[in-house]
Protein backbone atom coordinates (compact mmCIF):
# COMPACT_ATOMS: atom_id res chain seq x y z
CA UNK A 1 0.00 0.00 0.00
CA UNK A 2 1.17 3.14 -1.17
CA UNK A 3 2.17 5.94 1.52
CA UNK A 4 -0.86 8.51 0.68
CA UNK A 5 -3.14 5.08 0.58
CA UNK A 6 -2.00 4.66 4.43
CA UNK A 7 -2.63 8.33 5.44
CA UNK A 8 -5.90 8.06 3.91
CA UNK A 9 -6.68 4.86 5.45
CA UNK A 10 -5.76 6.10 8.87
CA UNK A 11 -7.52 9.68 8.58
CA UNK A 12 -11.26 7.44 7.53
CA UNK A 13 -10.64 5.66 10.92
CA UNK A 14 -10.00 8.53 13.05
CA UNK A 15 -13.30 10.45 11.47
CA UNK A 16 -14.82 6.85 12.22
CA UNK A 17 -13.92 7.32 15.57
CA UNK A 18 -15.12 10.85 16.24
CA UNK A 19 -18.68 10.12 14.45
CA UNK A 20 -18.49 7.70 16.98
CA UNK A 21 -17.45 9.15 19.99
CA UNK A 22 -19.91 12.50 18.89
CA UNK A 23 -22.79 9.55 18.46
CA UNK A 24 -22.30 8.46 21.88
CA UNK A 25 -21.88 12.14 23.38
CA UNK A 26 -25.36 12.89 22.11
CA UNK A 27 -27.45 9.86 22.60
CA UNK A 28 -30.12 10.29 25.12
CA UNK A 29 -32.72 7.81 27.08
CA UNK A 30 -33.65 5.17 25.14
CA UNK A 31 -37.25 4.92 23.97
CA UNK A 32 -39.52 3.26 21.65
CA UNK A 33 -38.36 3.86 17.75
CA UNK A 34 -35.07 5.03 18.74
CA UNK A 35 -31.93 3.76 18.15
CA UNK A 36 -29.95 1.89 20.81
CA UNK A 37 -26.33 3.36 21.99
CA UNK A 38 -25.15 0.54 20.51
CA UNK A 39 -26.82 1.44 17.18
CA UNK A 40 -25.99 4.53 17.13
CA UNK A 41 -22.19 3.96 17.55
CA UNK A 42 -22.51 1.86 14.44
CA UNK A 43 -24.58 4.55 12.60
CA UNK A 44 -21.84 7.25 13.82
CA UNK A 45 -18.91 5.62 12.71
CA UNK A 46 -19.79 4.49 9.72
CA UNK A 47 -21.87 7.91 8.72
CA UNK A 48 -18.46 9.49 9.69
CA UNK A 49 -16.27 7.63 7.52
CA UNK A 50 -19.01 8.28 4.39
CA UNK A 51 -17.50 10.84 3.13
CA UNK A 52 -14.36 9.58 2.55
CA UNK A 53 -15.79 7.49 -0.13
CA UNK A 54 -14.54 10.28 -3.24
CA UNK A 55 -11.05 8.07 -2.78
CA UNK A 56 -12.51 6.48 -5.37
CA UNK A 57 -12.08 9.35 -7.56
CA UNK A 58 -8.46 8.16 -8.08
CA UNK A 59 -9.25 6.10 -10.77
CA UNK A 60 -10.54 8.59 -12.84
CA UNK A 61 -6.95 10.08 -12.58
CA UNK A 62 -5.05 11.75 -9.99
CA UNK A 63 -5.92 16.17 -11.04
CA UNK A 64 -9.63 14.66 -11.09
CA UNK A 65 -8.95 13.60 -7.07
CA UNK A 66 -7.07 16.75 -6.18
CA UNK A 67 -10.01 18.57 -7.75
CA UNK A 68 -12.64 17.08 -6.48
CA UNK A 69 -11.17 15.62 -2.84
CA UNK A 70 -13.17 17.08 0.16
CA UNK A 71 -15.35 18.55 -2.27
CA UNK A 72 -18.98 17.66 -3.01
CA UNK A 73 -18.81 14.53 -0.19
CA UNK A 74 -17.45 17.05 2.05
CA UNK A 75 -20.12 20.23 1.75
CA UNK A 76 -21.92 22.26 4.37
CA UNK A 77 -24.54 22.80 1.75
CA UNK A 78 -25.23 19.55 0.64
CA UNK A 79 -24.84 17.75 4.31
CA UNK A 80 -28.58 17.42 4.94
CA UNK A 81 -28.94 15.58 1.28
CA UNK A 82 -25.92 13.15 2.34
CA UNK A 83 -27.39 12.74 6.20
CA UNK A 84 -30.77 11.62 4.46
CA UNK A 85 -29.30 9.28 1.81
CA UNK A 86 -27.53 7.59 4.04
CA UNK A 87 -30.77 7.45 7.10
CA UNK A 88 -32.62 5.95 3.84
CA UNK A 89 -29.79 3.04 3.59
CA UNK A 90 -29.42 2.32 7.23
CA UNK A 91 -32.72 1.95 7.41
CA UNK A 92 -33.19 -0.59 4.51
CA UNK A 93 -30.01 -2.37 5.98
CA UNK A 94 -32.14 -2.74 9.29
CA UNK A 95 -34.79 -4.28 7.52
CA UNK A 96 -37.09 -1.13 8.32
CA UNK A 97 -37.23 -1.84 11.98
CA UNK A 98 -36.99 2.02 12.66
CA UNK A 99 -38.05 4.86 9.86
CA UNK A 100 -34.86 6.81 8.39
CA UNK A 101 -35.66 9.92 10.87
CA UNK A 102 -34.33 7.46 13.55
CA UNK A 103 -30.85 7.51 11.55
CA UNK A 104 -30.99 11.29 10.48
CA UNK A 105 -30.13 12.82 13.32
CA UNK A 106 -26.64 10.96 14.27
CA UNK A 107 -25.85 10.61 10.19
CA UNK A 108 -26.06 14.70 10.11
CA UNK A 109 -23.63 15.15 13.07
CA UNK A 110 -21.27 12.40 12.12
CA UNK A 111 -21.10 14.25 8.89
CA UNK A 112 -20.68 17.19 10.46
CA UNK A 113 -17.57 16.42 12.84
CA UNK A 114 -15.99 14.96 9.43
CA UNK A 115 -16.11 18.29 8.23
CA UNK A 116 -14.79 19.76 10.99
CA UNK A 117 -12.18 17.32 11.18
CA UNK A 118 -10.92 18.31 7.57
CA UNK A 119 -11.29 21.60 8.59
CA UNK A 120 -8.87 21.86 11.09
CA UNK A 121 -6.06 20.67 8.87
CA UNK A 122 -3.78 22.76 6.21
CA UNK A 123 -5.32 20.81 2.63
CA UNK A 124 -8.90 22.36 2.59
CA UNK A 125 -12.29 21.58 2.33
CA UNK A 126 -14.97 23.07 -0.35
CA UNK A 127 -17.27 23.32 2.17
CA UNK A 128 -19.70 25.67 -0.41
CA UNK A 129 -19.60 22.54 -3.15
CA UNK A 130 -20.77 22.07 -5.87
CA UNK A 131 -21.43 25.93 -6.17
CA UNK A 132 -17.18 27.48 -5.13
CA UNK A 133 -14.61 25.39 -5.14
CA UNK A 134 -13.55 27.91 -2.18
CA UNK A 135 -11.19 25.27 0.17
CA UNK A 136 -10.24 26.91 3.41
CA UNK A 137 -8.71 25.05 6.07
CA UNK A 138 -8.05 26.74 9.57
CA UNK A 139 -4.27 24.86 9.60
CA UNK A 140 -4.58 23.93 13.39
CA UNK A 141 -3.64 20.35 13.20
CA UNK A 142 -1.42 18.06 11.27
CA UNK A 143 -3.11 16.33 8.35
CA UNK A 144 -2.28 12.91 9.92
CA UNK A 145 -1.66 13.66 13.93
CA UNK A 146 -1.16 10.60 15.92
CA UNK A 147 -1.82 11.91 19.16
CA UNK A 148 -5.11 13.66 18.50
CA UNK A 149 -6.10 10.19 17.09
CA UNK A 150 -5.01 8.40 20.18
CA UNK A 151 -6.99 11.22 22.65
CA UNK A 152 -10.04 9.92 20.42
CA UNK A 153 -9.85 6.52 20.54
CA UNK A 154 -8.79 6.17 24.20
CA UNK A 155 -11.85 8.14 24.78
CA UNK A 156 -14.19 6.25 23.04
CA UNK A 157 -12.60 3.16 24.43
CA UNK A 158 -13.05 4.25 28.04
CA UNK A 159 -16.68 5.25 27.06
CA UNK A 160 -17.43 1.39 26.39
CA UNK A 161 -16.55 0.77 29.94
CA UNK A 162 -17.25 3.76 32.03
CA UNK A 163 -20.05 6.38 32.13
CA UNK A 164 -21.08 6.13 27.92
CA UNK A 165 -22.12 9.42 27.57
CA UNK A 166 -19.95 11.46 29.85
CA UNK A 167 -16.67 9.76 29.03
CA UNK A 168 -17.86 10.18 25.19
CA UNK A 169 -18.41 14.13 26.02
CA UNK A 170 -15.72 14.05 28.39
CA UNK A 171 -13.25 13.46 25.38
CA UNK A 172 -14.74 16.60 22.85
CA UNK A 173 -14.41 18.65 25.56
CA UNK A 174 -10.47 17.13 25.80
CA UNK A 175 -10.66 17.93 22.17
CA UNK A 176 -11.78 21.34 22.12
CA UNK A 177 -8.97 21.92 24.98
CA UNK A 178 -6.50 20.82 22.70
CA UNK A 179 -7.63 22.90 19.52
CA UNK A 180 -7.07 26.31 21.68
CA UNK A 181 -3.79 25.08 22.34
CA UNK A 182 -3.21 24.59 18.94
CA UNK A 183 -4.66 27.78 18.10
CA UNK A 184 -2.75 29.47 20.83
CA UNK A 185 0.60 27.50 19.25
CA UNK A 186 -0.51 29.06 15.59
CA UNK A 187 -0.63 32.75 16.63
CA UNK A 188 2.24 32.82 18.68
CA UNK A 189 4.34 31.19 15.41
CA UNK A 190 2.55 33.78 13.13
CA UNK A 191 4.31 36.41 15.49
CA UNK A 192 7.86 34.87 15.41
CA UNK A 193 7.25 35.61 11.35
CA UNK A 194 6.30 39.03 12.21
CA UNK A 195 8.72 39.61 14.00
CA UNK A 196 11.36 38.49 11.21
CA UNK A 197 9.61 40.34 8.80
CA UNK A 198 9.93 43.69 10.79
CA UNK A 199 13.90 42.67 11.71
CA UNK A 200 14.74 41.81 8.26
CA UNK A 201 12.62 44.68 6.59
CA UNK A 202 10.98 42.26 4.53
CA UNK A 203 7.68 43.11 3.11
CA UNK A 204 4.81 41.46 3.83
CA UNK A 205 2.13 39.79 1.21
CA UNK A 206 1.14 37.10 3.63
CA UNK A 207 2.18 34.90 6.80
CA UNK A 208 1.72 31.64 6.54
CA UNK A 209 1.65 29.25 10.15
CA UNK A 210 1.53 24.99 8.87
CA UNK A 211 1.19 22.65 11.86
CA UNK A 212 3.85 20.21 11.49
CA UNK A 213 4.24 16.22 12.16
CA UNK A 214 5.04 14.53 15.85
CA UNK A 215 4.71 17.57 18.00
CA UNK A 216 1.87 20.12 18.00
CA UNK A 217 4.72 22.60 19.01
CA UNK A 218 6.37 21.80 15.49
CA UNK A 219 5.22 24.65 13.10
CA UNK A 220 6.49 25.48 9.67
CA UNK A 221 6.17 29.52 9.22
CA UNK A 222 6.53 31.13 5.92
CA UNK A 223 6.57 35.21 5.17
CA UNK A 224 5.78 35.44 1.57
CA UNK A 225 7.40 38.62 -0.31
CA UNK A 226 5.79 39.10 -3.30
CA UNK A 227 7.49 35.73 -5.46
CA UNK A 228 9.91 34.94 -2.39
CA UNK A 229 8.96 32.34 0.55
CA UNK A 230 11.00 32.66 3.92
CA UNK A 231 10.71 29.85 6.04
CA UNK A 232 11.72 28.31 8.86
CA UNK A 233 11.00 25.27 10.79
CA UNK A 234 10.30 26.03 14.58
CA UNK A 235 9.51 24.03 17.81
CA UNK A 236 7.85 26.67 20.69
CA UNK A 237 9.14 24.07 23.35
CA UNK A 238 12.71 24.02 22.62
CA UNK A 239 15.55 25.70 24.43
CA UNK A 240 18.47 24.16 22.50
CA UNK A 241 18.77 22.85 19.05
CA UNK A 242 18.37 18.65 18.51
CA UNK A 243 21.93 17.05 17.39
CA UNK A 244 21.73 16.75 13.64
CA UNK A 245 21.44 13.17 13.15
CA UNK A 246 23.41 13.16 9.47
CA UNK A 247 21.85 12.20 6.26
CA UNK A 248 21.76 8.81 6.49
CA UNK A 249 19.65 8.55 9.76
CA UNK A 250 16.10 7.41 9.25
CA UNK A 251 13.73 9.91 7.83
CA UNK A 252 11.81 10.55 10.84
CA UNK A 253 14.77 11.52 13.02
CA UNK A 254 15.62 14.17 10.31
CA UNK A 255 12.11 15.52 10.23
CA UNK A 256 12.17 15.60 14.35
CA UNK A 257 15.68 17.39 14.37
CA UNK A 258 14.82 20.13 11.94
CA UNK A 259 12.75 22.08 14.23
CA UNK A 260 14.67 24.36 15.81
CA UNK A 261 13.88 26.99 19.06
CA UNK A 262 12.51 30.57 18.24
CA UNK A 263 16.05 32.08 19.04
CA UNK A 264 17.93 29.62 16.82
CA UNK A 265 15.91 29.45 13.74
CA UNK A 266 17.36 28.88 10.39
CA UNK A 267 15.48 31.17 7.63
CA UNK A 268 15.88 29.47 4.00
CA UNK A 269 14.38 32.21 0.93
CA UNK A 270 12.52 30.13 -1.81
CA UNK A 271 12.11 32.03 -5.29
CA UNK A 272 8.44 31.24 -7.20
CA UNK A 273 10.24 30.67 -10.15
CA UNK A 274 13.44 29.72 -9.66
CA UNK A 275 16.71 31.63 -10.15
CA UNK A 276 18.59 32.34 -13.71
CA UNK A 277 17.71 30.53 -16.62
CA UNK A 278 14.87 28.37 -15.00
CA UNK A 279 12.59 31.63 -14.49
CA UNK A 280 11.62 32.32 -18.22
CA UNK A 281 10.66 28.84 -18.51
CA UNK A 282 8.91 28.26 -15.46
CA UNK A 283 6.67 31.55 -15.54
CA UNK A 284 5.26 30.17 -19.05
CA UNK A 285 4.43 26.64 -17.82
CA UNK A 286 2.62 27.79 -14.88
CA UNK A 287 0.55 30.42 -17.06
CA UNK A 288 -0.43 27.20 -19.41
CA UNK A 289 -4.06 27.05 -19.28
CA UNK A 290 -4.40 23.60 -18.56
CA UNK A 291 -2.30 24.13 -15.25
CA UNK A 292 -5.47 26.20 -13.74
CA UNK A 293 -6.06 23.48 -11.49
CA UNK A 294 -2.28 24.09 -9.87
CA UNK A 295 -2.72 27.45 -9.60
CA UNK A 296 -5.45 26.73 -7.64
CA UNK A 297 -4.66 23.87 -5.78
CA UNK A 298 -1.43 24.83 -4.23
CA UNK A 299 -0.57 27.34 -1.94
CA UNK A 300 2.61 27.90 -1.99
CA UNK A 301 3.98 26.72 -5.73
CA UNK A 302 7.63 26.34 -6.14
CA UNK A 303 9.57 25.16 -9.00
CA UNK A 304 10.62 22.00 -8.80
CA UNK A 305 13.23 21.12 -11.50
CA UNK A 306 13.41 22.45 -15.24
CA UNK A 307 14.62 18.84 -17.20
CA UNK A 308 15.89 18.86 -20.48
CA UNK A 309 15.83 15.97 -22.27
CA UNK A 310 16.89 15.77 -25.74
CA UNK A 311 14.43 18.12 -27.59
CA UNK A 312 12.01 18.38 -24.64
CA UNK A 313 11.58 20.31 -21.79
CA UNK A 314 9.41 19.64 -18.35
CA UNK A 315 8.87 22.34 -15.85
CA UNK A 316 7.91 20.86 -12.70
CA UNK A 317 6.06 22.28 -9.67
CA UNK A 318 5.45 21.29 -6.04
CA UNK A 319 4.04 22.74 -3.08
CA UNK A 320 6.42 23.99 -0.39
CA UNK A 321 3.81 23.46 2.54
CA UNK A 322 3.61 19.79 1.68
CA UNK A 323 7.56 19.75 1.87
CA UNK A 324 9.21 17.86 4.93
CA UNK A 325 13.11 17.14 5.21
CA UNK A 326 14.43 13.79 4.28
CA UNK A 327 11.25 13.05 1.91
CA UNK A 328 10.50 13.55 -1.69
CA UNK A 329 7.39 16.41 -1.99
CA UNK A 330 4.03 14.96 -2.78
CA UNK A 331 1.69 16.82 -5.44
CA UNK A 332 4.69 17.43 -8.02
CA UNK A 333 2.96 18.46 -11.05
CA UNK A 334 4.33 20.24 -14.41
CA UNK A 335 4.39 20.90 -18.30
CA UNK A 336 6.10 18.96 -20.78
CA UNK A 337 6.90 20.38 -24.47
CA UNK A 338 8.52 19.40 -27.33
CA UNK A 339 10.28 21.13 -30.15
CA UNK A 340 7.48 23.25 -31.36
CA UNK A 341 5.25 21.64 -29.74
CA UNK A 342 2.34 23.00 -27.20
CA UNK A 343 2.49 22.51 -23.18
CA UNK A 344 1.08 18.57 -22.16
CA UNK A 345 0.59 18.61 -18.46
CA UNK A 346 2.12 15.72 -16.27
CA UNK A 347 2.47 14.41 -12.97
CA UNK A 348 6.30 13.69 -12.02
CA UNK A 349 5.62 9.65 -9.98
CA UNK A 350 8.50 7.38 -8.47
CA UNK A 351 9.06 6.39 -12.05
CA UNK A 352 9.11 9.40 -14.20
CA UNK A 353 6.65 11.80 -15.91
CA UNK A 354 3.25 10.16 -16.14
CA UNK A 355 0.72 12.23 -18.36
CA UNK A 356 -1.46 13.68 -16.03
Amino acid sequence: MRRTEWRQALDTLTHAISGAVLARATAGQQRANTLSLKERTVVGGLAAAAPDIDFVLTLFGQVIYLEQHRGVTHSVLLLPAWAWLLAVLFAWLGGRRYGWKAYYGVCALAIGIHIIGDMITSFGTQILAPFSNWAPGWNLTFILDPWFSALLLGGFLLSLYWRPRLAATGTLVVLAAVLLLQYSLQRTAVDVAKAYAEQHSVSVDAIKAYPQPLSWFNWKVVVVDDETYHLARLNLLLDEPRADPGERAFWLRRIWASYRPVDRLQWERHRKFGRGGQDPLAREAWAQDDFAFYRWFADLPLVYAVHTMEEEVCVWFYDLQFKFPALTPAFRYGMCRGRGDDWIRHRLGRGGPVRA
